[in-house]
């Protein structure tokens, strides 16, 4: 398979975090293929030849998700994908031979289809890709036509059922790109920057590069590397100079020491670049930006994991690659979104489980200082690349384009190169124990500067640790922290993290072992994702926050264990109720609460205040319930049993004395409105970017009605459009792309998605006997 060997788009971030240093540099290092593209399902003979007429297709713009539209299926359909159909489909694109392309090469870069992509250009067979995680790409200088209209052709078959144990989408759900290189370029993710020496003093800096000639004859190359302060200053250049024979690779090997470096860190992320100039002679023929980070990470058995000299405690949560209604389609608005909500309620860190994720998620990990636990591979099977495909075959390519893609973000700080690969009975197996070697030596090869682990499945009983966990740098398990007490004096050397942790009870098993000693913990999971279910009608796991990214009441109990900020939170419940079952050896007891106050008369109910407080007073209806502080109860819960009486309960958290937060909830009238409320009133013109409305149905007073089930119907025109629609039901037959939908507890979700054209964007909802409400957002243009 031809790999992509051309400098990847670091130009859109360079430009938004790299100062005013750099406006002298601007150009198109990247064209970005996304838009005007046909489709449709089926397998359609004769689609890959140029003159074939697709007219009837459907007209689409990436990323695209060709799943998630449609009714689910419940016949055919599985559990693990959701009940979301699976289909063979095909994607078109004409396009005109870039004009500064004489001379030059060209490739196409696909970051994602998944999967068992086969991609033409004109007719001609580009090449096959089975992994529907990794990014792709392909030479296609010799067949584009000069002047003259392309047309690429792009097929998947996401038909396996046996992929992956969650909701993959599929077809090009990531960004397509098109590159115009010199012949003397960077390869493909070809710059590797580490910080072997990190003191408070300097940092000594280490760049390698490498470098391909593909001119018919040898050429003198100059490297010019150029740091940059995360404040854009220029700080110092270091120029090597070596002759390359034609079709010579070179790997440039430089140095550099930045004085009183600025260390990137989770409440300082800072941010140096490294400009890469390519010449031969004095013409230039390559420019690449790639962003770095000054920080040290260690882990021992007595601290855990240390970032920067100092114990930090990762309060994590792993996180599925689907946006809810959006599906699988990476939009980076979508991810910035989500990991903003995850950052407020603590999260320092997250697992990218169990795949690759879009490149853009581990740059905005970069920019908000939020570790990342970066991992390959679920189980090692050929649940990757098709049935009766051996896995052995196949990893290691992609593994390498893995490492070599992230090794260069500072948020990355342990690679993982599988999830639970044995099952039950398995622990001992020593062939997975060989295959971890080997995928463990592979990775310190490409980069020898992080640690290397596995998450181990959740089973053991009375045996020791899984063989497999003696030959891993750091011991991540799944569900298995009631055994580090009994583990730790009998095998000092390891180290413990908990790669997943269950949710169940709220998530009290925080306090389940002791924190000195361990790394972390990551909560499975930190969002609803599709996929996964129990069983129909369940479309998808439960998680902290639901899939529309709307906070339930377990997120605020996490928020008060993981943060400091100030914080209190009323979550009531029927303690009769409640969901308890066995999954994967894993035990699970899940409580259903609720933020409103809409119980029948004298119902006995059940309360937890969650605070970052020392103590909590309760007031019904402006009478005081009493004062309960924290240190009486254990887990961070502090328990209140009351009889249901309609009005107004409030919570008023204190610490030291002071009042630090209020939480008030009231009895709600019947459906009276709608009220539309957007996180933006502006969205970029750019036919990428995402407004997100949220919709509530509220009584006459302006109360959410916790109850409602209305169905909202939603018109938009303009310079936008709607990209999907969801509400916090799992249960819901509903579509996730739809001009309607119906609030669950009280409220739904309205996703719109920006055109490439600016003006207004009128969006209205409306429904049989409620007020109906009106929204206007501006799509302003792109910064060109």
């Amino acid at each position: 398979m031809n790999r992509l060997k051309i400098l990847l788009p670091w130009a859109c971030f360079f430009l938004l975090f790299c100062g005013q240093a750099f406006a002298q540099d601007k150009r198109p290092l990247a064209q970005l293929m996304n838009f005007d593209w046909r489709f449709t399902t089926g397998d359609i003979p004769g689609a890959a030849n140029s003159s074939f007429d697709d007219s009837k297709w459907q007209r689409v713009n990436l990323p695209h998700d060709g799943s998630i539209a449609g009714s689910f299926d419940s016949i055919s359909g599985t559990r693990q994908n959701g009940f979301r159909p699976r289909h063979i489909g095909w994607y078109r694109k004409a396009f005109v031979t870039p004009a500064n392309s004489a001379g030059k090469m060209v490739f196409v870069e696909f970051e994602g289809v998944y999967r068992d992509a086969e991609v033409w250009l004109n007719g001609k067979p580009l090449g096959k890709h089975l992994n529907g995680y990794t990014g792709f790409g392909f030479d296609i200088t010799q067949y584009l036509k000069s002047g003259e209209t392309n047309v690429l052709a792009v097929r998947y078959d996401n038909t396996y059922k046996r992929s992956s144990r969650w909701y993959t989408g599929e077809g090009i759900y990531r960004n397509v790109w098109l590159h115009v290189k010199d012949p003397l370029h960077v390869v493909e993710n070809g710059i590797y920057v580490t910080t072997p020496i990190v003191n408070d003093d300097q940092a000594m800096v280490s760049i390698k590069t490498d470098i391909v000639n593909r001119y018919d004859s040898a050429s003198l190359v100059t490297v010019k590397t150029v740091i940059f302060s995360p404040g854009g200053t220029e700080l110092q250049t270091v120029t090597s100079v070596v002759p390359l024979k034609r079709n010579e690779a070179y790997t440039f090997d430089q140095e550099a020491v930045l004085p009183h470096p600025q260390r990137w860190d989770v409440t300082t992320p800072a941010l140096y670049t490294v400009k890469t100039i390519v010449m031969a002679g004095s013409r230039i023929t390559d420019t690449e930006y790639t962003r770095f980070g000054v920080r040290t990470v260690s882990f021992n058995p007595e601290q855990g994991f240390v970032l920067n000299g100092r114990k930090l405690f990762l309060n994590g949560v792993n996180i599925h690659h689907d946006l809810g209604p959006l599906g699988a389609a990476a939009f980076d608005k979508g991810f910035k979104r989500r990991l903003l909500g995850l950052q407020q309620m603590g999260v320092n860190a997250i697992r990218l489980a169990h795949n690759p994720h879009a490149r853009s998620v581990l740059d905005m990990c970069d920019e908000l200082g939020i570790l990342v636990f970066d991992e390959s591979y679920d189980k090692w099977s050929e649940e990757y690349y098709g049935p009766d495909i051996v896995f052995e075959d196949h990893w290691r390519p992609d593994l390498e384009w893995f490492i070599r893609r992230d090794r260069n973000h500072p948020s990355v700080f342990i690679w993982s190169v599988g999830n639970e690969v044995f099952v039950k009975n398995q622990h001992k197996d020593t062939s997975f124990v060989a295959l971890f070697k080997r995928m463990k030596a592979f990775v310190n090869q490409l980069d020898p500067s992080r640690k290397v682990t596995a998450g181990l499945y959740p089973s053991r009983d009375e045996y020791e640790p899984a063989t497999m966990a003696f030959h891993m740098d750091v011991v991540s398990d799944n569900y298995m922290t009631r055994f580090y007490k009994r583990d730790r004096p009998k095998f000092p050397q390891l180290i413990f993290l908990a790669s997943e942790m269950t949710t169940d009870n709220g998530g009290e098993n925080f306090f389940s072992y002791d924190h000195s000693y361990a790394c972390g913990q990551f909560y499975w999971g930190g969002t609803d994702y599709i996929g996964e279910s129990f069983a129909w009608p369940s479309k998808g796991w439960n998680g902290i926050i639901d899939w529309c990214d709307f906070w339930k009441p377990i997120s605020y109990y996490i928020q008060s264990l993981y943060s400091q900020e100030p914080m209190v939170k009323i979550a009531v419940f029927d303690a009769t109720h409640n969901d308890a079952r066995v999954w994967n050896d894993v035990f699970m007891n899940t409580l259903k609460m609720s933020e409103g106050w809409n119980w029948q008369n004298a119902q006995k109910l059940t309360l937890y205040t969650f605070t970052t407080g020392d103590e909590v007073e309760l007031f019904l209806n402006d009478r005081s319930v009493g004062v309960k502080q924290m240190k009486d109860f254990q887990k961070n819960k502090i328990s209140w049993e009351l009889n249901f009486e309609p009005g107004t309960l409030k919570a008023v958290a204190r610490k030291n004395g002071k009042q630090i937060a209020v939480d008030e909830i009231k009895t709600a009238g019947k459906p009276h409105a709608i009220v539309l409320s957007a996180d933006s009133l502006h969205v970029t013109a750019d036919g990428l970017d995402l407004a997100y409305v949220a919709v509530k149905v509220v009584d006459a007073q302006g109360v959410l009605v916790p109850d409602a089930t209305n169905e909202i119907r939603f018109e938009i025109s303009g310079a936008g459009e709607l990209a999907g629609v969801a509400n916090s039901n799992r249960m819901s037959d509903e579509l996730f792309v739809a001009d309607r939908r119906k609030v669950h507890e009280g409220k739904c979700l309205l996703v719109v998605r920006s055109k490439t054209t600016a003006g207004k964007i009128n969006i209205k909802a409306s429904c049989k006997g409620l007020k109906s409400d009106a929204l206007m957002l501006e799509a302003k243009p792109a910064v060109q």
